[in-house]
């Protein structure tokens, strides 16, 4: 008799264990369906909120950090966005819409560096040349151009 208690008693937590494990799935299932769905409207500002909430619920989850990173490129916070798309690399290395987003915004990082080193760099230096042949290969993926001064 005491093992069937026993037995009953155990079988009574796992079952409660579960349910709250079930619980937890579709709490989180939720929030991901809310997150992208204020995402999709381009309200980065609300999905940014349950992205980083479901970061730390979820250890492995490298989709919200790419999310992250995508609505701080787009406010053009490309610090913020480069450690979010590294942080997503950092849970799935193989993430390649991490690894692309990444390039893309060091690329419109460089671009702006050449651009802006173009503009102030003395027209008449020796490197004038050298500077001017970088910016344009380097400004030609953006479809930029430099003005000559």
């Amino acid at each position: 008799m005491a093992k069937l208690i026993l037995l009953v008693t155990l079988l009574s937590i796992l079952s409660a264990c579960s349910q709250n494990q079930t619980k937890q799935v579709q709490n989180t299932l939720k929030l991901q369906i809310e997150a992208d769905n204020y995402y999709a409207q381009g309200n980065c500002q609300q999905a940014l909120v349950l992205y980083r909430e479901l970061v730390e619920t979820v250890s492995n989850d490298s989709k919200s950090l790419l999310r992250i990173g995508n609505c701080h490129a787009k406010s053009e916070d490309y610090a913020a966005a480069e450690l979010a798309y590294q942080q997503a690399l950092s849970r799935d290395i193989h993430f390649s819409k991490a690894w692309y987003n990444l390039a893309y915004i060091r690329a419109k990082v460089l671009a702006k560096t050449v651009a802006d080193m173009h503009d102030n760099v003395d027209p008449n230096s020796v490197e004038a040349s050298k500077i001017r042949s970088l910016a344009v290969e380097v400004l030609k993926p953006f479809n930029l151009q430099i003005e000559s001064k």
